[in-house]
C-alpha cells in the first residue's frame, strides 16, 4: 500500500507546469532582420540639337572693258553653275559685266552634343524580414497522457476496491 502511495505522489509531483508559467521561464525568441539598400546614379545621355539657318541672297558683278554697246555681242554665253548641300551659285555674263549670284540655302543642322542631358535615377529597395517564433501551441507529451491513464486506472481501482470492501461490509 504505501508503494501505491508513494508512486500517486511521484506522479502529482512529475506533473507539467501551466503555460503561462513555462513562458516567463522560457520566453519565445523573436528574430527581426532589416536590410535597407539604397543605390543612386546618374545617367548622362547624349543629344542632337538642331540649328536653323535661314537663306540668303548675294548678288555681286564685275565690269569687264568692252566696246562700246552699239552692236550687241553675236555670241551669248551660258550660265555656270554649281550647288552645294547649303548653297546654289550662278555665274553669267550681261553685257557689260559678268554677273554671279550666289544663293544660301535655308538648312537645319544637327550637332551633337555630348553629355547634354543628365538623368538622376534613385532606386531604393527596403527589405525586412521579421521572424516571430509563434506562441507554442498548448501540447500534451505522450508521456503524461500515459501517467495520466494510469493515475484514474489506479484512482478506479482504489474506489471499486473501497466500493467492494463497503459492498462485503454492508452485505455480511
Amino acid at each position: 500500500m504505501r508503494i501505491f502511495i508513494f508512486l500517486i505522489l511521484i506522479l502529482f509531483a512529475s506533473s507539467c507546469v501551466t503555460q503561462r508559467r513555462c513562458n516567463s521561464k522560457f520566453p519565445p525568441s523573436r528574430d527581426t532582420l532589416r536590410i535597407v539598400t539604397t543605390r543612386d546614379s546618374i545617367v548622362y545621355r547624349d543629344t542632337i540639337v538642331k540649328v536653323e539657318i535661314p537663306g540668303d541672297i548675294q548678288i555681286d558683278s564685275v565690269p569687264i572693258p568692252c566696246p562700246p554697246p552699239p552692236p550687241p555681242p553675236a555670241y551669248i554665253p551660258d550660265t555656270a553653275r554649281a550647288e552645294t548641300d547649303y548653297a546654289k551659285a550662278w555665274a553669267y555674263f550681261k553685257y557689260p559685266n559678268i554677273n554671279l549670284k550666289l544663293e544660301q540655302k535655308a538648312s537645319i543642322l544637327e550637332i551633337k552634343l555630348d553629355s547634354a542631358i543628365q538623368e538622376a535615377h534613385y532606386w531604393k529597395s527596403e527589405y525586412e524580414k521579421i521572424t516571430i517564433t509563434p506562441e507554442p501551441v498548448k501540447f500534451i507529451p505522450k508521456i503524461y497522457k500515459q501517467a495520466m491513464g494510469i493515475c484514474i486506472f489506479i484512482f478506479a481501482c482504489v474506489f471499486i476496491f473501497i466500493g467492494w470492501k463497503v459492498y462485503k461490509t454492508f452485505v455480511k
